[in-house]
């Protein structure tokens, strides 16, 4: 290897492990109960083996992704009230601050959610919960929420009420276009009923730590349907396994709307 090739292969490693260190210090300590984004995935199986068979590796795809959201999120406080942790027990209905999770034995954190909301912003006498996602337009400009990100909103607004006593209307996930030097196209929506999600948090709770893995959803994280033909979900070969697989819109999932 040439002198210019190995300074190069350096800088690189260096600017990995600056990102790493930055994902460290900006994640912090994860609290051990089941998280919002297992609630939300689109293949319930998927956060179910999560939880059984951690994955701790980051290839540089992974990496980047993680890098690129802790930089908007870092830098794009939107009010007073962000990123802030919330911790919820949807059996006993008790709110807990982290550092109470913390410290708990791990049985009893078995019907914990927790959280970390984007932005909650005041409107008028309105509070209004806001996510950021970014996503690759390339032509393409969102005009609807997803209904995963209206559903991480609705969860946060269970755990808002409950930790907090701030009751929102409305949610917004404020999309940013990476291939337009993160454009903004805000999506408002009001929130669903917070009993209903509460009851769909339950039943997801039972699956989640069920004896049996819930269904497998063949959904964009494993049907290979992109540019690359790229599978992004670590679990395809065990849930092949498992079977019972099912197309998204047949998975049967009582989302609130």
């Amino acid at each position: 290897m040439d002198v210019k090739s190995g300074i190069g292969n350096f800088i690189i490693d260096s600017f990995h492990n600056a990102q790493e260190e930055l994902l460290r210090k900006n994640t912090g300590r994860r609290i051990k109960s089941l998280h919002v984004s297992d609630f939300c995935s689109p293949c319930l199986r998927k956060a179910y083996y999560q939880r059984l068979y951690p994955i701790w590796e980051m290839n540089d795809q992974m990496r980047a992704v993680l890098y690129n959201g802790t930089i908007v999120h870092e830098h794009s406080q939107l009010a007073p009230f962000h990123e802030i942790t919330m911790c919820y027990d949807i059996n006993k209905d008790l709110a807990y601050t982290p550092m109470e999770v913390m410290q708990m034995p791990e049985g009893e954190r078995a019907g914990i959610v927790t959280g970390t909301v984007d932005d909650v912003v005041k409107f008028g006498d309105d509070y209004v919960i806001c996510d950021k996602k970014t996503y690759n337009g390339k032509g393409y400009v969102k005009n609807s929420a997803d209904e995963m990100h209206q559903l991480q909103i609705n969860i946060y607004n269970v755990l808002l009420n409950e930790t907090f006593d701030i009751k929102s209307k409305y949610g917004c996930v404020l999309y940013l276009d990476k291939s337009k030097d993160l454009k903004e196209t805000p999506v408002v929506f009001e929130l669903a009923d917070p009993e209903e999600v509460k009851q769909y948090m339950r039943d997801t709770m039972d699956s989640l730590r069920g004896l049996e893995p819930p269904k497998g959803t063949i959904c964009y994280l494993c049907n290979g349907e992109n540019r690359n033909s790229q599978i992004y979900c670590n679990y395809v070969e065990q849930c092949e396994r498992d079977g019972n697989r099912v197309d998204i819109r047949a998975a049967g999932r009582k989302i609130p709307k």
